[in-house]
């Protein structure tokens, strides 16, 4: 474990998470933001589903090219995502943002609903991205369940043919039952994404009212029982906890990551449980990087609103 000091303010976990996705901090992009004023929508098709994603490329060749996964109910369009994609281009890589199903504007693309299990169109639409983009070099970065994605996606990297110069997992679930629980346990995180995930089945019904057996959902106000409601009603999983061992990373998750991967975390995240890191710094490959503080996904660097996170990867690429 290697353990970073970055001078981080403010120091409350809270206020640092809740900045990590405040428009606030997209002031900065209030002039220019090319990546997405030059961003070319793509729809990637596999077997599995349809993935929204955007390409932004360098006016000249790059040789490298920056895929980022946002979290849960986030999208390509998330402040941290948006200034982690403007850094990394200003440093002349492509961009490619990618939308997970049912996220950002690509609810009527699939009729099933997401869920954390679904790797596999994943894994595909990487496939995609590095088969269309032969011959540059990649890294990936994954925000939260996004870095969860991300650390998941790279253990089945040798297998399916993908090459990785980096992998960054920011503030990943490793077990994603701690992590409900602790949202859960807050009125403030509960609040914040149960209403965000309503927001987003209720975009669902208005496309494919059929999948929905009943309204009960929408009069449900607990953030656990609703996960086993739509869990046993619309996945091959009985009970929470089958879900949620489906997507924990385990130390066979861990040990089937061949590429360089830095695991990120701040001791104060507020959802993501530091213990749960215990088993990640095990392999040679594999980097556990923490912090006193940053909240979850925060980092940031006080009044500028510059994310640590942005200035670790740009460093650590060009080295």
């Amino acid at each position: 474990m290697v353990i970073c000091q970055p001078p981080i303010r403010p120091k409350n976990k809270h206020l640092q998470s809740i900045l990590a996705s405040s428009k606030i901090r997209l002031w900065r992009l209030r002039k220019s933001n090319p990546v997405v004023e030059q961003q070319i929508e793509q729809v990637l098709h596999n077997p599995h589903a349809k993935l929204l994603g955007f390409h932004t490329p360098q006016p000249q060749s790059a040789d490298t090219m920056a895929i980022l996964l946002h979290g849960w109910e986030g999208s390509s369009q998330s402040t941290y995502i948006q200034l982690l994609a403007d850094s990394l281009y200003r440093q002349g890589m492509d961009i490619y943002r990618l939308n997970l199903r049912d996220h950002g504007d690509s609810h009527h693309m699939n009729e099933d609903l997401f869920h954390s299990c679904r790797i596999e169109e994943v894994v595909h639409a990487m496939q995609d991205i590095q088969t269309q983009f032969k011959g540059k070099q990649f890294i990936l970065c994954g925000f939260s369940l996004g870095g969860n994605f991300a650390l998941r996606v790279a253990a089945r990297a040798q297998d399916a043919g993908l090459d990785f110069r980096h992998v960054y997992a920011v503030s990943p679930p490793i077990i994603p039952k701690h992590s409900m629980q602790a949202i859960h346990a807050s009125k403030l995180y509960n609040k914040y994404f149960l209403r965000k995930w309503k927001r987003s089945l209720h975009i669902k019904h208005d496309l494919f009212p059929h999948i929905f057996d009943n309204d009960h959902w929408q009069a449900e106000n607990n953030l656990e029982r609703l996960t086993q409601m739509l869990i046993v009603a619309h996945t091959e999983y009985t009970s929470t906890d089958d879900y949620f061992n489906g997507y924990s990373i385990t130390p066979e998750v861990i040990d089937a990551i061949t590429h360089p991967t830095h695991v990120i975390t701040a001791w104060d995240d507020p959802v993501i449980p530091f213990e749960d890191f215990s088993t990640i710094d095990r392999l040679p490959q594999i980097k556990l990087l923490t912090t006193a503080h940053g909240g979850h996904c925060g980092f940031i660097l006080g009044l500028g609103m510059r994310s640590w996170i942005e200035d670790h990867i740009i460093e650590e690429t060009q080295s």
